[in-house]
């Protein structure tokens, strides 16, 4: 029942697109910071750091609050597990508020002059509670198989589906049946949702160049659709992994 919700759902593949679209912002309007791609944000504080660039300062923020905002996050899911309650549906309502947040103080709270402005580092902030919330919903709650937010894992699986295909089609291909079911639907999952991430890379582009953090407006409505969504199904499954 609940693989049938998640899929007919399909919500991996608009918060591939939310996580995408948010990076971009992020990536533009934060001194080119990562907030969900902590790996990026580790090389590039360091870089920065060593080449006198300023950056360092916004990068070394989001580094540090990501790490103690995910822990946060694990423990309140745990209490909501704990609880009974359905943590999918209210996680991804709290993080529709905090990308509503996100929207807010960086559509109105000022141009960004510096890397360690006070208004940086409050923008700063939201940016990184919403996604780093991003991240331990997909990661403690939905029990899906393909990151929102990381590509690279991604893009592995589905060329390892792709040769998966390919080899049962050079075993099978004497037959008339499909040969392949599995590794075909695996493909296109994984292919969904790298698209969804690419398509909310180049929208986030597109509208912060031309409407700077108000173009944020699009990622809250879909996060807030998630959220809706999910009420109409049974909770997945807690993940203990």
């Amino acid at each position: 029942m609940n693989q049938r919700s998640n899929k007919e759902t399909n919500i991996e593949y608009t918060l591939a697109l939310v996580a995408g679209f948010s990076e971009a912002v992020c990536i533009l309007g934060l001194f080119g910071s990562f907030t969900t791609f902590i790996t990026g944000t580790i090389v590039l504080a360091i870089t920065d750091f060593a080449s006198n660039n300023p950056n360092y300062i916004t990068k070394t923020f989001i580094l540090f609050a990501f790490i103690l905002l995910q822990i946060f996050w694990i423990y309140f899911i745990r209490r909501l597990h704990l609880q009974k309650r359905n943590p999918a549906t209210i996680m991804l309502f709290l993080e529709s508020g905090l990308m509503l947040l996100f929207f807010v103080s960086g559509s109105y709270i000022g141009k960004l002059s510096s890397p360690y402005a006070a208004n940086t580092f409050i923008i700063s902030f939201f940016a990184i509670a919403t996604m780093s919330l991003h991240s331990t919903i997909f990661f403690r709650v939905l029990n899906k198989k393909a990151p929102t937010h990381f590509m690279t894992g991604n893009s592995t699986n589905l060329f390892a589906a792709a040769f998966e295909m390919l080899d049962n089609y050079r075993v099978d291909k004497s037959t008339n049946a499909p040969p392949y079911p599995k590794a075909s639907r695996r493909a296109k999952y994984y292919l969904g949702v790298i698209m969804g991430f690419i398509t909310g890379v180049i929208l986030g582009t597109i509208g912060y160049k031309i409407w700077g953090f108000l173009s944020l407006a699009l990622p809250v409505v879909m996060t807030l659709f998630t959220a809706v969504s999910t009420q109409r199904h049974d909770p997945p499954p807690a993940t203990d992994s």
